[in-house]
């Protein structure tokens, strides 16, 4: 008697849909939102709840679908949509590749035309009988960048609901682009980066593989290392004699001929000597061969032997 007496529709009053829906941005991700409470002490059982969009469109061929509903996906795949209905609870519907806000955007959304259209169904725990409550949202009832006040506190070790805020909604920062415009400008920048992460590898490795001008000095021979480490010590004149033209080659003997120009010790007594082992040597010697490379006794001028030994000693003297 009491369960065909009693009204279903009585107790679906008592479900409480949010005014608005909200649009704005949750673990990173754009998400339509509404809030859904339960105002008895009683529990629905079995609740569950689905969203349907009814918008007209226009198919490919030319043909024209007046309100053509499409489903909108609350969590079916996650069973999210299966609500434990004992405090109120912000339903979420993920905006992304699959979703028919895809292309909306802040901009776009003043001028669209639709309408979300919420049902929660539910058994009665005290009749048993099945209840289903409604609700929609038109574009204008839908408000972009904000999200819901919190409405459960904690008070004497108890979780008390404030009613009161419980269609309250505040302003967050949210991008007013789609999420096809974002993943666009996303990819054209990984793009436009690539380039310059090639190039910063590849000044990376270059120090690596260049060589250093100090390091090649080590890798020289032991007798030429003499030279170039003697070369600081010898006097202007020796160092005037030792001036050279790039475009001289030598061989290896005839640079270790030419080390008997610089002095092994230091001092005047070392200049002397120096210069009198230079003496010795002839130009034309210096462009033959490490074979035919013979000191002659002849001793030219002074002013003869600087000109020449200036163009015959190799490009490091």
């Amino acid at each position: 008697m009491f369960i065909k007496m009693s009204q279903p529709k009585k107790r679906a009053e008592t479900l409480m849909f949010s005014r608005a829906a909200v649009i704005s941005q949750r673990d990173a991700k754009l998400c339509l939102m509404f809030r859904v409470g339960n105002l008895r002490n009683s529990h629905m059982v079995s609740a569950q709840i689905r969203c349907k969009l009814i918008k007209s469109r226009q198919t490919p061929e030319g043909e024209f679908l007046p309100l053509d509903q499409c489903e909108l996906d609350v969590g079916f795949g996650t069973g999210a949509d299966q609500l434990f209905l004992v405090s109120p609870l912000t339903i979420c519907h993920e905006i992304n590749s699959d979703s028919p806000f895809f292309c909306l955007s802040q901009r776009s959304l003043r001028s669209e035309q639709f309408e979300i259209v919420v049902i929660l169904e539910g058994i009665v725990e005290t009749t048993g009988m099945t209840c289903q409550a409604r609700t929609s949202y038109t574009e204008d009832e839908v408000l972009w960048g904000h999200r819901f006040l919190p409405v459960m506190s904690l008070e004497d070790g108890f979780f008390r609901v404030d009613y009161s805020q419980f269609h309250a909604t505040f302003e967050v920062p949210t991008p007013p682009y789609s999420v096809k415009e974002q993943e666009e400008s996303l990819s054209q920048a990984s793009l436009l980066n690539s380039p310059s992460e090639k190039k910063s590898r590849r000044e990376q490795v270059c120090p690596l593989d260049c060589a250093d001008v100090t390091g090649e000095k080590n890798k020289l021979p032991a007798k030429l290392q003499k030279i170039s480490s003697r070369k600081e010590g010898l006097p202007p004149r020796a160092l005037r004699m030792s001036s050279c033209n790039t475009q001289k080659n030598f061989s290896t003997g005839d640079l270790l001929e030419i080390e008997e120009i610089s002095p092994m010790s230091d001092g005047e007594d070392s200049d002397h000597r120096m210069q009198l082992k230079g003496l010795k040597i002839n130009a034309k010697a210096l462009t033959q061969s490490t074979s035919n490379l013979e000191l002659q006794k002849d001793f030219p001028g002074m002013g003869t032997l600087e000109v020449k030994l200036e163009d015959n000693f190799p490009a490091k003297l």
